[in-house]
């Protein structure tokens, strides 16, 4: 049972049509968690303590291949009133690069610091789900075009990706100011528990069109890894729970970041995150073709082996399913694997007109099946007087152009509640290709310390 779950999770993840951003967030100098994508960057305080829950809560969504205005333009009204055809060339434009879906959500379940001296401290117990989806556009070029034409010949390879990583992390960070306060560096290490995960490692489905028969060639060879107590029936309900808490997959990470004070105006910084491995030894279960790389040719039939009056007759289904199973066959076993943590990167410079308002230029990048997700993020953020904290982001996000982001700080006494977002304008332009939302309350006390 679970290995029909899983495969299907892996076909209809790849028939579907994040990158993890916090772009905007990664300026707001005066909120504690934009230590979570570059922990160089210390808050304006002493000591911080989230509240417990609620102090983070963060989702993210990107793709290339969900924009709702262009889904709306393929909906063709039909004769029949309230009913729609879908307009596939027009959906084709979209999708003619091969697409992506990535969604993150974290919640951060405790999350506190302080400063002593030129030190700063942090703790963090967070709950992280991250999904990567990539869909080849070999699968989208036969979907909107046909085998036929400039494509007989042509070898579709339907290399589909689909990555889901859930992990509950326990961080440790320090972070420390030197050469009279220009640069801190640090890092923070990491103990994760691997709770659920399906890991893509191959997934080939090969599909070509002979150019002198038309006959077809097929060829598979998958590798799919996977723990997920979470989808197996013969769990109970205290057995599934009970895996959530603990399931015995381990792993450790690591964050590194620098910030310099190039000059009284300029200052850079850089983050490299979840650099690590889980490894996976409980509720496994391995998925692999049985004979990888097997082929089938369908050169067409004999009709007489599939006329239930032939002297073959009926033969000739038979013998037609048996070498499909044979090519698309799967075997299961049960062996410790291990996972990346889907690493990730920033690089920050930002230029400070006054002591309360500052503009900034951020790279983000990450990688995933071969392929890179790129952003690039402007922005101006200020600080009007205790209370109230605006930034304002532009960013370019692999082909979108159309985020606007916005976060704000409020500070009421010790309490601060914020919000971020890199996209508030694409939800009333319909170009939503990428969305992202995070907010939550802290409790922050105290100006840090300057020596």
């Amino acid at each position: 049972m679970k290995k029909i779950i899983v495969f299907s999770c892996v076909l209809l993840g790849s028939l579907m049509s994040k990158a993890q951003s916090n772009l905007t967030l990664y300026n707001m100098k005066h909120i504690p968690q934009r230590s979570s994508v570059n922990p160089a960057l210390t808050p304006d305080c002493r000591w911080y303590l989230g509240t417990p829950g609620l102090s983070s809560i963060d989702f993210n969504f990107n793709s290339n291949a969900i924009a709702f205005k262009e889904i709306s333009n393929s909906l063709v009204p039909s004769a029949e009133p309230g009913k729609f055809t879908l307009d596939i060339e027009q959906l084709g434009t979209i999708l003619d690069h091969g697409a992506f879906v990535n969604l993150d959500v974290d919640l951060e379940l405790i999350n506190f610091g302080f400063k002593v001296r030129k030190s700063m401290f942090s703790f963090s117990a967070t709950e992280k789900i991250k999904t990567r989806v990539g869909i080849p556009k070999d699968l989208l070029k036969l979907a909107f075009e046909g085998n036929g034409r400039e494509n007989l010949g042509y070898e579709f390879n339907f290399n589909f990706g689909l990555e889901v990583l859930y992990t509950r992390e326990f961080a440790v960070g320090y972070s420390r100011t030197l050469l009279k306060d220009k640069l801190t560096i640090g890092g923070r290490l990491k103990y994760i528990q691997g709770l659920n995960v399906i890991n893509t490692v191959k997934n080939d489905v090969k599909f070509t069109t002979n150019e002198q028969n038309f006959g077809y060639t097929v060829s598979a060879d998958i590798i799919v890894n996977a723990s997920t107590p979470s989808l197996d029936s013969k769990l109970t309900p205290e057995q599934r729970v009970s895996a959530l808490i603990n399931n015995g997959n381990n792993g450790f990470g690591l964050d590194i970041w620098i910030q310099y004070e190039l000059t009284d105006k300029i200052t850079l910084s850089a983050s490299v995150l979840d650099l690590g491995v889980v490894k996976w030894e409980n509720n496994i279960t391995n998925i692999k073709s049985r004979n990888p790389g097997a082929s089938y040719d369908f050169n067409g039939v004999d009709i007489l082996d599939y006329i239930g009056d032939s002297v073959n007759g009926g033969t000739g289904f038979t013998a037609l399913g048996d070498t499909l199973l044979d090519v698309f066959a799967l075997d299961t076993a049960k062996s410790s694997f291990t996972t990346g943590l889907l690493s990730e990167f920033y690089i920050g410079a930002n230029y400070h007109i006054t002591d309360n308002h500052n503009v900034g230029a951020l790279l983000y990048g990450s990688f995933n099946n071969k392929q890179f997700f790129p952003a690039v993020t402007l922005s101006w953020n200020s600080m009007f007087g205790k209370v109230l904290a605006l930034s304002a982001s532009y960013s370019i996000v692999r082909g979108s152009y159309t985020n606007v982001g916005l976060g704000m700080g409020l500070n009421l006494g010790p309490e601060q509640f914020y919000f971020a977002s890199d996209n508030v304008l694409g939800v009333f332009t319909g170009e939503v290709q990428n969305m992202s939302a995070r907010f939550g309350r802290n409790h922050v006390i105290g100006k840090k310390n300057e020596d």
